[in-house]
């Protein structure tokens, strides 16, 4: 433990070895005291296995999620879009100067509520979900400890009452569609809409021969 002089005054470096024997150290502290929880820290994580390499975890939010989105081949391509603006758009921006050691929860929380002023609640936590699943992956890559995005207080989805035509309304709708004069054999889409659940790219990519009536 060596103390040495800032402008800010006195801070303490700790020097220390790694599971692998290899040599590191860590500065900034303000007393002995932390420098010595520190130790005390090291020596514990690397006796029960759960020790982190801090030089592991030095990437940025944003160089790590982006590696973590290049490697998401899994996804569909719709899916992966989606992905990427969210870190494009949201995670970046915020959060992507930030080395994934020095992420924590309250940070993390903040951003979230940050998200509700211009989110809906839905938005809100598929744009979370997206860096939990990152930072899941920092967890398990043995980079941080912990996923500071999990079981962040997020606003809640309102269930909306949802209307549905009824079975006239269907009927009206139809032969109005059909009554238009560029509207013949629409009527029909109407109805095939309305009573299969298909959805419209389903509907219009049906064609006869896909049709099974037996």
């Amino acid at each position: 433990m060596t103390p040495y002089e800032t402008s800010g005054g006195k801070r303490y470096r700790v020097r220390y070895r790694k599971p692998d024997r290899s040599q590191t150290d860590k500065r900034g502290f303000r007393t002995k005291h932390e420098a010595e929880l520190f130790l005390a820290s090291v020596e514990v994580a690397k006796s029960t296995g759960r020790y982190i390499d801090p030089t592991r975890a030095r990437v940025t939010i944003a160089d790590w999620m982006t590696a973590w989105r290049d490697s998401r081949s899994d996804l569909r391509a719709s899916t992966l879009d989606r992905v990427q603006g969210v870190v494009r758009n949201h995670i970046i921006p915020a959060l992507g100067n930030i080395a994934l050691s020095d992420l924590g929860r309250l940070q993390a929380q903040q951003w979230a509520s940050r998200l509700s002023a211009t989110q809906s609640p839905g938005s809100v936590r598929k744009i979370v979900n997206v860096l939990s699943a990152g930072l899941q992956l920092a967890v398990d890559d043995g980079r941080i400890p912990a996923n500071p995005a999990v079981r962040l207080k997020l606003p809640r989805q309102s269930k909306s009452h949802k209307k549905f035509l009824t079975h006239e309304q269907v009927a009206a709708l139809a032969d109005a569609v059909e009554a238009k004069p560029a509207g013949e054999g629409f009527g029909l889409l109407i109805l095939v809409l309305a009573y299969t659940g298909l959805r419209w790219g389903e509907l219009s990519g049906l064609r006869v021969r896909d049709l099974d009536f037996r």
